[in-house]
């Protein structure tokens, strides 16, 4: 063989090699396909753009002045949020299930159904003895009235999902706050609350093929630690059995400070069960401030991009009010949604 085809002969095997080499790290981190039997690579380029965190947005208070919103209106928002306060709300929001649940889930609206409690706690007899609380969530009639609600908000199994928000803020239900056992009737009553949970999950799942069930936590649980009485951070470890149940974890946040905190928290927190809604936000003094500064620094691109790696996956909105109040805010807000909004 002449030596110049042995050179030319020995760049080719030389460059080729490079090639391969530069390749191989690619493929590495590539997903094999496997087609007939065989193993094949599918070779990414070099240079790949971060994808941009996404979420289901919401907007409350109610399904039937939320898909009247502007933002509604004008950004990808696909979540009517509703709350149900107690009996007295059953007389209005059944005649919702032939025509305002019926029309939104024709719509491709998912709905998001928040149960809440806020009368007087009171002394109750319960199975683990005398209990201090909330006494609706533990009455006779409660599951007769979850009941009617499954019912009301029922959708096709493989329609727009009904998310699901049981007792929320129930850490403030017991006559002693955010401790599993401060004293025995604050832990017998969460004994019990425990219970008419794990009864109303099972029949939003019998009369509602759609519903999705979380337990609703207060946003503020992560911000300190007592061992001693299960509170702060050490109250989770006794609502483990029940998140693991559960379809997803809620949590509100309505801090008067500050948000993108406690948020960050909870979701490294409840995470760790299954994924997060942001279930309702809004400072509760309805700090115009504070909901601007919350905003400008939980919508971006790195603290979505950190929270939803931890398994956030919705964020609704308690209501318009702030953003109706700004201009700037607002624009902000549509142009965060119309970003980060889920397809």
């Amino acid at each position: 063989m002449k030596r110049s085809n042995f050179v030319s002969i020995l760049t080719v095997v030389l460059i080729a090699g490079a090639l391969v080499a530069l390749l191989a790290p690619v493929a590495a981190r590539s997903s094999p396909v496997a087609a007939q039997g065989t193993l094949t690579t599918i070779y990414l380029p070099l240079a790949q753009t971060p994808s941009v965190p996404k979420l289901l947005f919401g907007m409350g208070s109610e399904a039937s002045d939320a898909r009247d919103s502007r933002l509604v209106h004008e950004a990808p928002v696909r979540m009517l949020t509703s709350w149900y306060n107690g009996p007295n709300d059953l007389s209005w929001i059944t005649p919702w299930k032939s025509t305002l649940v019926l029309q939104s889930y024709a719509a491709g609206y998912a709905l998001h159904l928040i149960v809440y409690s806020g009368e007087a706690e009171a002394p109750l007899a319960t199975a683990y003895g005398t209990a201090c609380g909330r006494p609706y969530p533990l009455s006779a009639r409660f599951l007769d009235d979850i009941g009617q609600l499954a019912d009301t908000f029922a959708g096709a199994r493989d329609g727009p999902v009904l998310y699901v928000t049981l007792f929320t803020e129930f850490q403030t239900y017991a006559c002693a706050d955010n401790a599993w056992n401060p004293n025995p009737q604050t832990n017998a009553y969460y004994r019990a609350l425990k219970d008419r949970y794990r009864a109303a999950l099972a029949l939003f799942h019998q009369h509602a093929p759609n519903a999705k069930v979380s337990l609703g936590w207060g946003g503020w649980q992560a911000r300190w630690d007592s061992p001693a009485t299960g509170g702060g951070r050490s109250m989770f470890q006794y609502f483990a059995d029940v998140m693991r149940e559960s379809d997803f974890q809620s949590v509100q946040a309505m801090a008067t400070d500050t948000n993108a905190g406690d948020v960050r928290a909870m979701v490294r927190t409840l995470g760790a069960y299954s994924p997060v809604m942001l279930a309702h936000y809004k400072p509760d003094n309805g700090s115009q401030t504070v909901f601007e500064q919350d905003l400008r620094a939980m919508l971006t691109d790195a603290y979505l991009a950190e929270v939803t790696a931890a398994g956030l996956f919705a964020w609704s909105f308690m209501d318009d009010r702030n953003l109706s109040a700004s201009e700037s805010i607002y624009q902000f807000a549509k142009s965060a949604v119309s970003r980060y909004a889920r397809p």
